[in-house]
């Protein structure tokens, strides 16, 4: 190898080097992006990579309800526009709104550092908004039913 072509190699070398170790890890609101795009296109497959270990039990969860909409329902989410609308950052903990065209609503997404990439941490509460997780009803304070068929 001439001394041109070495210079060159290590050049190229050591510019991938400091390229791949310069590399951008996402912000949290890129992470949450990609995330909902991922759910979008029902690929559930994608959206775990962007969501902790503690939440993959819950997008597959989604991804059964996901099975049982419609062709219309499908198409919608499918089609939405999604915008962060805001987002935070404490520490290891992050959250970012995203404003979902086909809910006309907005949406917070709880993220989490592991293993230094920020994650998306999914609950169950987080996709059903009326699940009451075990051992959280406090049973002092509800009243009991009454059956109207036994009062008359």
């Amino acid at each position: 190898m001439s001394y041109y072509r070495r210079i060159v190699y290590m050049v190229c070398v050591s510019g991938a080097i400091i390229f791949s170790s310069c590399k951008k890890r996402p912000e949290p609101q890129e992470v949450a992006l990609e995330f909902m795009h991922a759910i979008q296109e029902s690929n559930f497959e994608r959206a775990k990579e962007y969501a902790t270990k503690e939440s993959q039990q819950v997008i597959l969860l989604y991804s059964i309800f996901d099975g049982k909409r419609n062709e219309n329902e499908r198409e919608k989410i499918k089609n939405a526009q999604l915008e962060v609308v805001d987002h935070k950052e404490e520490g290891d903990k992050a959250t970012v709104t995203i404003l979902n065209s086909s809910a006309s609503q907005q949406e917070t997404l709880q993220l989490v550092k592991e293993s230094g990439q920020w994650k998306i941490s999914l609950t169950l509460e987080s996709i059903l908004p009326t699940y009451v997780a075990p051992g959280t009803m406090d049973m002092n304070n509800m009243t009991p039913a009454t059956d109207s068929s036994a009062t008359k």
